[in-house]
Protein backbone atom coordinates (compact mmCIF):
# COMPACT_ATOMS: atom_id res chain seq x y z
CA UNK A 1 0.00 0.00 0.00
CA UNK A 2 1.41 3.40 -0.96
CA UNK A 3 1.95 6.26 1.49
CA UNK A 4 -1.00 8.18 0.04
CA UNK A 5 -3.30 5.17 0.40
CA UNK A 6 -2.11 4.55 3.97
CA UNK A 7 -2.90 8.17 4.78
CA UNK A 8 -6.38 7.80 3.29
CA UNK A 9 -6.90 4.59 5.24
CA UNK A 10 -5.92 6.17 8.56
CA UNK A 11 -8.13 9.19 7.82
CA UNK A 12 -10.98 6.92 6.74
CA UNK A 13 -10.70 4.73 9.84
CA UNK A 14 -11.03 7.80 12.02
CA UNK A 15 -14.03 8.97 10.02
CA UNK A 16 -15.56 5.50 10.29
CA UNK A 17 -15.30 5.61 14.08
CA UNK A 18 -16.72 9.12 14.17
CA UNK A 19 -19.68 8.10 12.05
CA UNK A 20 -20.25 4.93 14.03
CA UNK A 21 -20.81 7.09 17.08
CA UNK A 22 -23.68 8.82 15.26
CA UNK A 23 -25.38 5.57 14.24
CA UNK A 24 -26.78 4.50 17.62
CA UNK A 25 -30.38 5.51 17.02
CA UNK A 26 -32.61 2.47 17.35
CA UNK A 27 -35.30 3.55 14.90
CA UNK A 28 -36.21 1.00 12.25
CA UNK A 29 -38.54 3.34 10.33
CA UNK A 30 -37.38 6.32 8.27
CA UNK A 31 -38.76 8.95 5.93
CA UNK A 32 -35.82 8.57 3.54
CA UNK A 33 -33.08 5.97 3.28
CA UNK A 34 -30.03 6.62 1.11
CA UNK A 35 -27.96 3.62 0.00
CA UNK A 36 -24.35 4.66 -0.65
CA UNK A 37 -22.16 7.37 0.88
CA UNK A 38 -20.29 8.96 -2.03
CA UNK A 39 -20.97 12.52 -3.13
CA UNK A 40 -24.34 11.54 -4.61
CA UNK A 41 -25.45 9.76 -1.45
CA UNK A 42 -24.28 12.48 0.93
CA UNK A 43 -25.85 15.19 -1.25
CA UNK A 44 -29.13 13.27 -1.22
CA UNK A 45 -29.03 12.79 2.54
CA UNK A 46 -28.36 16.49 3.11
CA UNK A 47 -31.20 17.55 0.80
CA UNK A 48 -33.58 15.15 2.55
CA UNK A 49 -32.62 16.41 6.00
CA UNK A 50 -32.97 20.03 4.88
CA UNK A 51 -36.53 19.19 3.79
CA UNK A 52 -37.30 18.04 7.33
CA UNK A 53 -37.14 14.31 6.68
CA UNK A 54 -35.68 11.74 9.07
CA UNK A 55 -32.81 10.35 6.98
CA UNK A 56 -30.84 7.13 7.28
CA UNK A 57 -27.67 6.69 5.19
CA UNK A 58 -26.33 3.16 4.69
CA UNK A 59 -22.79 2.32 3.54
CA UNK A 60 -21.73 -1.29 3.01
CA UNK A 61 -18.02 -0.54 3.43
CA UNK A 62 -16.08 0.50 6.50
CA UNK A 63 -15.38 3.98 5.10
CA UNK A 64 -17.59 6.77 3.89
CA UNK A 65 -17.08 8.18 0.42
CA UNK A 66 -17.12 5.40 -2.14
CA UNK A 67 -15.13 6.29 -5.26
CA UNK A 68 -15.66 10.00 -4.56
CA UNK A 69 -13.15 9.64 -1.73
CA UNK A 70 -10.34 9.09 -4.25
CA UNK A 71 -11.45 11.66 -6.81
CA UNK A 72 -9.13 14.46 -7.89
CA UNK A 73 -12.18 16.65 -7.37
CA UNK A 74 -12.72 18.53 -10.62
CA UNK A 75 -16.27 19.94 -10.69
CA UNK A 76 -17.55 21.47 -13.92
CA UNK A 77 -19.97 24.35 -13.48
CA UNK A 78 -21.47 27.28 -15.34
CA UNK A 79 -20.66 30.17 -13.02
CA UNK A 80 -20.44 33.49 -14.93
CA UNK A 81 -19.93 35.50 -11.75
CA UNK A 82 -16.73 33.52 -11.17
CA UNK A 83 -15.40 33.64 -14.74
CA UNK A 84 -16.54 36.99 -16.11
CA UNK A 85 -13.42 38.82 -14.93
CA UNK A 86 -11.23 36.29 -16.74
CA UNK A 87 -13.08 36.88 -20.00
CA UNK A 88 -14.40 33.31 -20.14
CA UNK A 89 -17.69 32.94 -21.97
CA UNK A 90 -19.91 30.07 -20.88
CA UNK A 91 -23.59 29.23 -20.56
CA UNK A 92 -25.96 26.39 -19.71
CA UNK A 93 -26.51 25.80 -23.43
CA UNK A 94 -22.77 25.57 -24.10
CA UNK A 95 -22.33 23.17 -21.18
CA UNK A 96 -25.06 20.89 -22.52
CA UNK A 97 -23.75 21.05 -26.09
CA UNK A 98 -20.21 20.20 -24.94
CA UNK A 99 -21.52 17.22 -22.95
CA UNK A 100 -23.66 16.14 -25.92
CA UNK A 101 -20.68 16.37 -28.25
CA UNK A 102 -18.33 14.38 -26.01
CA UNK A 103 -21.05 11.77 -25.42
CA UNK A 104 -21.44 11.35 -29.20
CA UNK A 105 -24.96 12.82 -29.25
CA UNK A 106 -26.63 10.02 -27.32
CA UNK A 107 -26.92 11.03 -23.67
CA UNK A 108 -30.02 11.88 -21.64
CA UNK A 109 -30.51 15.47 -22.68
CA UNK A 110 -33.16 16.44 -20.05
CA UNK A 111 -30.84 15.17 -17.29
CA UNK A 112 -27.85 16.97 -18.83
CA UNK A 113 -29.88 20.18 -18.90
CA UNK A 114 -30.82 19.76 -15.24
CA UNK A 115 -27.18 19.21 -14.27
CA UNK A 116 -26.00 22.24 -16.25
CA UNK A 117 -28.76 24.49 -14.94
CA UNK A 118 -27.94 23.76 -11.30
CA UNK A 119 -24.18 23.18 -11.69
CA UNK A 120 -23.17 26.41 -9.97
CA UNK A 121 -25.17 25.32 -6.92
CA UNK A 122 -22.89 22.31 -6.57
CA UNK A 123 -20.09 24.81 -5.90
CA UNK A 124 -22.36 26.72 -3.50
CA UNK A 125 -23.05 23.59 -1.46
CA UNK A 126 -19.37 22.77 -1.05
CA UNK A 127 -18.44 26.32 -0.10
CA UNK A 128 -21.32 26.49 2.37
CA UNK A 129 -19.82 23.48 4.15
CA UNK A 130 -16.39 25.13 4.43
CA UNK A 131 -14.67 24.06 1.21
CA UNK A 132 -12.45 26.71 -0.38
CA UNK A 133 -12.31 26.27 -4.13
CA UNK A 134 -9.60 27.65 -6.38
CA UNK A 135 -9.88 29.38 -9.71
CA UNK A 136 -11.36 28.03 -12.88
CA UNK A 137 -9.38 25.65 -15.11
CA UNK A 138 -9.94 23.23 -17.98
CA UNK A 139 -10.25 19.67 -16.76
CA UNK A 140 -8.97 16.80 -18.86
CA UNK A 141 -11.56 16.19 -21.61
CA UNK A 142 -13.29 19.36 -20.42
CA UNK A 143 -13.29 21.26 -23.77
CA UNK A 144 -13.19 24.69 -22.08
CA UNK A 145 -12.30 26.26 -18.70
CA UNK A 146 -15.21 25.63 -16.33
CA UNK A 147 -13.84 23.28 -13.65
CA UNK A 148 -13.08 24.00 -9.99
CA UNK A 149 -11.31 22.09 -7.22
CA UNK A 150 -9.32 22.64 -4.03
CA UNK A 151 -5.83 23.82 -5.10
CA UNK A 152 -3.10 21.37 -4.18
CA UNK A 153 -5.34 19.15 -2.08
CA UNK A 154 -6.93 15.71 -2.27
CA UNK A 155 -10.23 17.34 -3.18
CA UNK A 156 -12.47 14.26 -3.14
CA UNK A 157 -11.45 13.35 0.38
CA UNK A 158 -12.12 16.87 1.60
CA UNK A 159 -15.51 17.04 -0.11
CA UNK A 160 -16.57 13.84 1.65
CA UNK A 161 -15.30 15.04 5.02
CA UNK A 162 -17.13 18.39 4.72
CA UNK A 163 -20.43 16.91 3.50
CA UNK A 164 -20.37 14.11 6.08
CA UNK A 165 -19.88 16.65 8.86
CA UNK A 166 -22.74 18.76 7.50
CA UNK A 167 -25.00 15.70 7.21
CA UNK A 168 -24.35 14.78 10.86
CA UNK A 169 -25.10 18.35 11.94
CA UNK A 170 -28.45 18.08 10.15
CA UNK A 171 -29.27 14.91 12.05
CA UNK A 172 -28.63 12.30 9.36
CA UNK A 173 -28.03 8.85 10.89
CA UNK A 174 -25.16 7.00 9.27
CA UNK A 175 -24.56 3.26 9.47
CA UNK A 176 -21.34 1.77 8.11
CA UNK A 177 -20.64 -1.90 7.31
CA UNK A 178 -24.33 -2.19 6.39
CA UNK A 179 -25.10 -3.86 3.07
CA UNK A 180 -28.60 -3.80 1.61
CA UNK A 181 -29.18 -7.40 0.58
CA UNK A 182 -32.80 -7.02 -0.53
CA UNK A 183 -35.05 -4.06 -1.29
CA UNK A 184 -38.78 -4.71 -1.68
CA UNK A 185 -42.13 -3.00 -1.41
CA UNK A 186 -43.69 -3.09 2.04
CA UNK A 187 -47.25 -4.29 2.55
CA UNK A 188 -48.31 -0.70 3.19
CA UNK A 189 -46.57 2.41 1.86
CA UNK A 190 -42.83 2.50 1.24
CA UNK A 191 -40.07 -0.09 1.24
CA UNK A 192 -38.49 -2.81 3.35
CA UNK A 193 -34.69 -3.04 3.36
CA UNK A 194 -33.16 -6.33 4.46
CA UNK A 195 -29.58 -5.60 5.43
CA UNK A 196 -26.46 -7.28 6.74
CA UNK A 197 -24.82 -5.05 9.35
CA UNK A 198 -21.37 -6.28 10.46
CA UNK A 199 -22.57 -9.82 9.75
CA UNK A 200 -25.88 -9.44 11.58
CA UNK A 201 -29.28 -9.33 9.87
CA UNK A 202 -31.20 -6.09 10.35
CA UNK A 203 -34.30 -4.66 8.69
CA UNK A 204 -35.41 -1.09 8.05
CA UNK A 205 -38.60 0.47 6.74
CA UNK A 206 -38.51 3.63 4.65
CA UNK A 207 -41.10 5.76 2.91
CA UNK A 208 -38.65 6.66 0.12
CA UNK A 209 -35.29 5.26 -1.01
CA UNK A 210 -32.37 6.78 -2.94
CA UNK A 211 -29.96 4.36 -4.61
CA UNK A 212 -26.51 5.96 -4.83
CA UNK A 213 -24.28 2.89 -4.79
CA UNK A 214 -21.91 3.79 -7.62
CA UNK A 215 -21.17 1.81 -10.75
CA UNK A 216 -19.76 -1.66 -11.45
CA UNK A 217 -16.15 -0.90 -12.39
CA UNK A 218 -14.90 -3.49 -9.87
CA UNK A 219 -17.18 -6.21 -11.24
CA UNK A 220 -14.84 -7.94 -13.68
CA UNK A 221 -17.38 -10.35 -15.29
CA UNK A 222 -19.85 -7.49 -15.85
CA UNK A 223 -17.32 -5.19 -17.46
CA UNK A 224 -15.83 -7.98 -19.60
CA UNK A 225 -19.27 -8.53 -21.10
CA UNK A 226 -18.93 -4.98 -22.40
CA UNK A 227 -15.25 -5.09 -23.33
CA UNK A 228 -13.36 -8.39 -23.22
CA UNK A 229 -10.04 -6.55 -22.84
CA UNK A 230 -10.94 -5.35 -19.32
CA UNK A 231 -9.73 -8.41 -17.44
CA UNK A 232 -8.83 -8.54 -13.74
CA UNK A 233 -5.29 -7.27 -14.36
CA UNK A 234 -6.74 -3.87 -15.35
CA UNK A 235 -7.55 -2.12 -12.09
CA UNK A 236 -10.02 0.61 -11.27
CA UNK A 237 -8.98 4.24 -10.93
CA UNK A 238 -10.10 4.11 -7.27
CA UNK A 239 -7.86 1.10 -6.64
CA UNK A 240 -4.99 1.53 -9.13
CA UNK A 241 -2.61 -0.93 -7.47
CA UNK A 242 -5.18 -3.62 -6.73
CA UNK A 243 -4.45 -3.56 -2.99
CA UNK A 244 -7.71 -2.19 -1.58
CA UNK A 245 -11.31 -3.32 -1.26
CA UNK A 246 -13.48 -1.79 -3.98
CA UNK A 247 -17.22 -2.16 -3.53
CA UNK A 248 -18.27 -0.88 -6.97
CA UNK A 249 -19.93 -4.13 -8.01
CA UNK A 250 -23.24 -2.82 -9.38
CA UNK A 251 -25.44 -3.92 -6.49
CA UNK A 252 -27.64 -0.82 -6.82
CA UNK A 253 -28.64 -1.93 -10.31
CA UNK A 254 -29.68 -5.30 -8.93
CA UNK A 255 -31.79 -3.64 -6.21
CA UNK A 256 -33.57 -1.41 -8.73
CA UNK A 257 -34.26 -4.29 -11.13
CA UNK A 258 -35.85 -6.32 -8.32
CA UNK A 259 -38.47 -3.55 -8.04
CA UNK A 260 -39.09 -3.43 -11.78
CA UNK A 261 -36.59 -0.67 -12.53
CA UNK A 262 -35.26 -0.43 -16.08
CA UNK A 263 -31.57 -0.40 -16.98
CA UNK A 264 -30.02 1.68 -19.74
CA UNK A 265 -27.32 -0.27 -21.58
CA UNK A 266 -25.11 0.08 -24.62
CA UNK A 267 -22.88 2.96 -23.50
CA UNK A 268 -20.18 0.88 -21.85
CA UNK A 269 -17.39 2.11 -19.62
CA UNK A 270 -15.05 5.05 -19.41
CA UNK A 271 -11.34 4.33 -19.15
CA UNK A 272 -8.75 6.72 -17.78
CA UNK A 273 -4.99 7.01 -17.22
CA UNK A 274 -4.56 8.61 -13.77
CA UNK A 275 -3.20 6.17 -11.22
CA UNK A 276 0.48 6.09 -12.14
CA UNK A 277 2.84 8.67 -13.58
CA UNK A 278 0.37 11.49 -14.14
CA UNK A 279 0.40 14.17 -11.43
CA UNK A 280 -1.76 16.88 -13.07
CA UNK A 281 -5.51 17.42 -12.85
CA UNK A 282 -5.75 19.67 -15.90
CA UNK A 283 -4.97 19.52 -19.60
CA UNK A 284 -2.16 21.23 -21.50
CA UNK A 285 0.96 20.72 -19.39
CA UNK A 286 2.04 17.11 -19.93
CA UNK A 287 2.72 14.81 -22.86
CA UNK A 288 2.38 11.08 -23.37
CA UNK A 289 5.01 9.01 -25.19
CA UNK A 290 5.21 5.35 -26.12
CA UNK A 291 8.16 3.04 -25.46
CA UNK A 292 9.95 4.48 -28.48
CA UNK A 293 9.74 8.00 -27.06
CA UNK A 294 7.15 9.24 -29.55
CA UNK A 295 3.75 10.82 -28.91
CA UNK A 296 0.78 8.71 -29.96
CA UNK A 297 -2.32 10.76 -29.06
CA UNK A 298 -3.76 14.20 -28.38
CA UNK A 299 -3.37 14.28 -24.59
CA UNK A 300 -6.40 16.58 -24.22
CA UNK A 301 -8.71 14.36 -26.31
CA UNK A 302 -11.97 12.98 -24.89
CA UNK A 303 -11.35 9.99 -22.68
CA UNK A 304 -12.88 7.55 -25.15
CA UNK A 305 -10.32 8.59 -27.76
CA UNK A 306 -7.49 8.44 -25.22
CA UNK A 307 -8.52 4.98 -24.10
CA UNK A 308 -8.63 3.63 -27.65
CA UNK A 309 -5.13 4.94 -28.34
CA UNK A 310 -3.74 3.49 -25.09
CA UNK A 311 -5.36 0.08 -25.55
CA UNK A 312 -3.77 -0.06 -29.02
CA UNK A 313 -0.26 0.13 -27.52
CA UNK A 314 1.59 -3.23 -27.36
CA UNK A 315 1.47 -3.51 -23.54
CA UNK A 316 -1.16 -0.80 -22.88
CA UNK A 317 1.44 1.29 -21.01
CA UNK A 318 3.17 4.58 -21.73
CA UNK A 319 5.19 7.41 -20.18
CA UNK A 320 3.84 10.73 -18.90
CA UNK A 321 6.17 13.76 -18.78
CA UNK A 322 5.80 17.22 -17.27
CA UNK A 323 8.26 19.79 -15.94
CA UNK A 324 8.94 22.19 -13.09
CA UNK A 325 6.46 24.82 -14.30
CA UNK A 326 3.28 22.75 -14.10
CA UNK A 327 0.91 22.82 -11.12
CA UNK A 328 1.10 19.36 -9.56
CA UNK A 329 -1.69 17.74 -7.59
CA UNK A 330 -1.50 16.29 -4.08
CA UNK A 331 -0.28 12.89 -5.32
CA UNK A 332 3.18 14.17 -6.31
CA UNK A 333 4.86 13.74 -2.90
CA UNK A 334 3.65 10.20 -2.24
CA UNK A 335 4.37 9.14 -5.83
CA UNK A 336 7.93 10.48 -5.62
CA UNK A 337 8.38 8.76 -2.25
CA UNK A 338 7.16 5.44 -3.65
CA UNK A 339 9.14 5.71 -6.90
CA UNK A 340 6.01 5.83 -9.07
CA UNK A 341 7.11 9.25 -10.35
CA UNK A 342 10.75 10.22 -10.84
CA UNK A 343 12.58 13.49 -11.32
CA UNK A 344 15.41 14.11 -13.82
CA UNK A 345 17.67 17.15 -14.36
CA UNK A 346 17.54 16.95 -18.17
CA UNK A 347 15.87 15.14 -21.07
CA UNK A 348 18.80 12.86 -21.90
CA UNK A 349 19.09 11.39 -18.41
CA UNK A 350 15.29 10.99 -18.27
CA UNK A 351 15.36 9.11 -21.60
CA UNK A 352 18.14 6.78 -20.43
CA UNK A 353 16.17 5.82 -17.31
CA UNK A 354 13.10 5.16 -19.47
CA UNK A 355 15.12 2.97 -21.84
CA UNK A 356 14.44 5.37 -24.72
CA UNK A 357 16.95 6.78 -27.22
CA UNK A 358 17.78 10.30 -25.94
CA UNK A 359 17.82 11.87 -29.40
CA UNK A 360 14.30 10.57 -30.12
CA UNK A 361 12.87 11.95 -26.88
CA UNK A 362 14.65 15.28 -27.36
CA UNK A 363 13.13 15.59 -30.82
CA UNK A 364 9.66 14.63 -29.54
CA UNK A 365 9.74 17.27 -26.80
CA UNK A 366 11.14 19.90 -29.17
CA UNK A 367 8.30 19.24 -31.62
CA UNK A 368 5.78 19.41 -28.78
CA UNK A 369 7.16 22.75 -27.58
CA UNK A 370 6.91 24.25 -31.07
CA UNK A 371 3.28 23.15 -31.12
CA UNK A 372 2.75 24.68 -27.66
CA UNK A 373 4.12 28.01 -28.88
CA UNK A 374 1.81 27.91 -31.90
CA UNK A 375 -1.11 26.67 -29.75
CA UNK A 376 -1.73 23.92 -32.27
CA UNK A 377 -0.28 20.48 -32.87
CA UNK A 378 -0.56 19.49 -36.54
CA UNK A 379 0.22 15.84 -35.83
CA UNK A 380 -2.66 15.03 -33.46
CA UNK A 381 -4.79 18.19 -33.58
CA UNK A 382 -4.12 19.24 -30.00
CA UNK A 383 -4.97 22.88 -29.28
CA UNK A 384 -5.02 22.92 -25.46
CA UNK A 385 -1.60 24.10 -24.25
CA UNK A 386 -0.89 25.93 -21.01
CA UNK A 387 2.93 25.93 -21.34
CA UNK A 388 6.00 24.50 -22.98
CA UNK A 389 7.62 21.49 -21.30
CA UNK A 390 11.12 22.85 -21.00
CA UNK A 391 11.92 23.87 -17.41
CA UNK A 392 13.97 21.28 -15.47
CA UNK A 393 13.65 19.22 -13.43
CA UNK A 394 11.36 16.97 -15.45
CA UNK A 395 8.81 14.76 -13.70
CA UNK A 396 7.89 11.50 -15.33
CA UNK A 397 6.43 8.08 -14.67
CA UNK A 398 4.88 4.95 -16.11
CA UNK A 399 1.17 5.10 -16.74
CA UNK A 400 -1.48 2.62 -17.83
CA UNK A 401 -5.22 2.43 -18.40
CA UNK A 402 -7.74 2.08 -15.58
CA UNK A 403 -11.47 1.39 -15.51
CA UNK A 404 -12.86 4.70 -14.30
CA UNK A 405 -16.62 4.98 -14.81
CA UNK A 406 -19.55 2.84 -15.86
CA UNK A 407 -21.89 4.61 -18.28
CA UNK A 408 -24.64 1.96 -18.19
CA UNK A 409 -26.99 1.73 -15.22
CA UNK A 410 -30.39 2.47 -13.70
CA UNK A 411 -32.75 4.47 -15.92
CA UNK A 412 -34.07 7.70 -14.37
CA UNK A 413 -35.75 10.89 -15.49
CA UNK A 414 -34.58 14.46 -14.90
CA UNK A 415 -36.18 14.35 -11.43
CA UNK A 416 -33.96 11.40 -10.43
CA UNK A 417 -37.00 9.10 -10.32
CA UNK A 418 -36.27 5.46 -11.20
CA UNK A 419 -38.29 4.44 -14.26
CA UNK A 420 -39.83 1.06 -14.90
CA UNK A 421 -39.56 -0.79 -18.21
CA UNK A 422 -42.52 1.09 -19.63
CA UNK A 423 -41.00 4.45 -18.74
CA UNK A 424 -43.22 5.20 -15.72
CA UNK A 425 -41.69 6.44 -12.43
CA UNK A 426 -41.61 3.95 -9.56
CA UNK A 427 -43.25 5.72 -6.64
CA UNK A 428 -40.78 6.60 -3.88
CA UNK A 429 -37.68 5.18 -5.61
CA UNK A 430 -34.87 7.49 -6.74
CA UNK A 431 -31.29 7.06 -7.96
CA UNK A 432 -28.30 9.34 -8.45
CA UNK A 433 -24.60 9.26 -9.30
CA UNK A 434 -22.74 6.63 -11.24
CA UNK A 435 -25.35 3.95 -10.63
CA UNK A 436 -27.56 5.82 -13.13
CA UNK A 437 -26.99 4.93 -16.78
CA UNK A 438 -27.32 6.75 -20.07
CA UNK A 439 -26.76 10.25 -18.69
CA UNK A 440 -23.61 11.11 -20.62
CA UNK A 441 -23.83 8.88 -23.65
CA UNK A 442 -20.65 7.13 -24.77
CA UNK A 443 -18.22 9.39 -22.90
CA UNK A 444 -18.32 11.95 -20.11
CA UNK A 445 -17.31 15.60 -20.27
CA UNK A 446 -14.35 16.29 -17.98
CA UNK A 447 -15.37 17.47 -14.51
CA UNK A 448 -19.04 16.59 -15.00
CA UNK A 449 -19.09 13.37 -12.99
CA UNK A 450 -19.00 15.02 -9.58
CA UNK A 451 -21.36 17.77 -10.72
CA UNK A 452 -23.82 15.04 -11.65
CA UNK A 453 -23.43 13.43 -8.22
CA UNK A 454 -24.16 16.62 -6.31
CA UNK A 455 -26.92 18.03 -8.51
CA UNK A 456 -28.85 14.81 -9.10
CA UNK A 457 -28.10 13.64 -5.55
CA UNK A 458 -29.88 16.73 -4.24
CA UNK A 459 -32.71 16.17 -6.68
CA UNK A 460 -33.09 12.57 -5.46
CA UNK A 461 -32.88 13.55 -1.79
CA UNK A 462 -35.60 16.12 -2.41
CA UNK A 463 -37.69 13.25 -3.84
CA UNK A 464 -37.81 14.78 -7.31
CA UNK A 465 -37.99 18.39 -6.14
CA UNK A 466 -35.01 20.71 -6.42
CA UNK A 467 -33.98 22.55 -3.26
CA UNK A 468 -31.96 25.67 -3.94
CA UNK A 469 -28.59 25.77 -2.18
Amino acid sequence: MTASRRTLFRWGAGLALLNALTARAESRSWDLTVIGSGLAGLSAAIAGAEAGRRVLLLEKGMLLGGHSLYSSGSIAAVAPHRTRAAGIQDSVDLFVEDAWRVGEACGNRPVLETIAEHSHEALNLLERTGIRLGGVFQASSGLRPRAYAIPGEASGRNYILALAKHARELGVTIRLNTEVVELRRSVGRGFELNCRQSGEAVEFMSEAVVIATGGFTANVPARMKIDGRLSADIHTSANPYGLLWDGADGDGIRLAQALGGAVTEGFGLQLLPIGGGRVLDYAGADLYVNDEGRRFVNEAAPRRELASAILALPDKRFWVITDQQSRKNATLGPKLLNGIVKKSPDIRSMAREMGIRPDVLERTIADYNRAAEAKFDPEFGKSVFTQRISEPPFYWGRERIYVHTTLDGIRTDHQARVLDRSGRPIDGLFAAGETVGGVFGKDRLGGMGLTNCIVMGRMAGGCGRWRKV
